[in-house]
């Protein structure tokens, strides 16, 4: 099934706000269980480049986020 993703035109819709809020709860779940490993980075990231509202903006949004929790390490999420 091939994913349509939205434009990355303008700012977040509601719906990829909502995502990225989910985004940062499983993360926080994460590391309070036992802490974020890379395996559980490439998990929840896989699972949302998959999401018809995922973005290159939205990308670029969880990029910054990944690098405030973990300063110092380095993230690159090919698109294609």
């Amino acid at each position: 099934m091939d994913v349509q993703h939205p434009s990355d035109d303008g700012p977040l819709s509601p719906q990829q706000l909502q995502l990225l809020e989910q985004f940062r709860h499983r993360v926080e779940a994460k590391i309070s269980n036992h802490g974020l490993t890379s395996a559980d980075v490439a998990e929840l990231v896989a699972d949302l480049r998959g999401h018809p509202e995922m973005s290159r903006q939205m990308m670029a949004e969880l990029t910054q986020e990944l690098q405030r929790l973990l300063p110092g390490q380095r993230f690159s999420f090919d698109w294609d």
